[in-house]
């Protein structure tokens, strides 16, 4: 193999095409993809930093819905709870003013029913005053009526 002028000036103008493709071209290109990766790392880097941050968040919002809605149902519970015992202590109020007005109106009857047995006992006297009169001619003497007793029912 011989090695020629030509042979030497293709080995230089490659190494010149090489030089100058490097400085015009590879390099720069080199350098746009250096700095894509940069900003494609620093992106990602951020997206995940912003990611980790929503996670967090998300999970401190659902420590504090928890919270509210155990809050919200204990509340729920007291308030259910006040209200049985309001309705029991009404129903407690209405049993009781029911029992009092019944025994007021037991006494009343009873005081009606002794009151009409006085009644009935003169209305007793008044006819058998007016009964001995017819048959006897005579009235009775009261002083003997007056001991009738009429007996009360229970």
């Amino acid at each position: 193999m011989e090695f020629d002028a030509t042979f030497l000036i293709a080995v230089i103008s490659f190494c010149v095409f090489v030089f100058i493709m490097n400085k015009i071209f590879y390099a720069p290109v080199l350098k746009i993809m250096e700095e894509r990766k940069l900003l494609v790392d620093d992106n990602y880097t951020h997206a995940m930093s912003i990611k980790e941050e929503t996670n967090e968040k998300e999970n401190y919002y659902q420590g504090e819905l928890s919270k509210v809605r155990d809050e919200a149902r204990g509340e729920i519970s007291k308030q259910a709870r006040a209200i049985k015992e309001e309705r029991s202590k009404t129903i407690a109020e209405y049993k009781s003013d029911l029992y009092n007005k019944v025994s007021l109106q037991k006494e009343e009857l009873r005081n009606s029913a002794i009151e009409a047995k006085e009644v009935l006992k003169n209305n007793l006297l008044d006819i058998a005053k007016g009964i001995s009169f017819k048959i006897l001619g005579d009235t009775v003497k009261t002083d003997s009526i007056n001991e009738i007793n009429v007996e009360e029912e229970s």
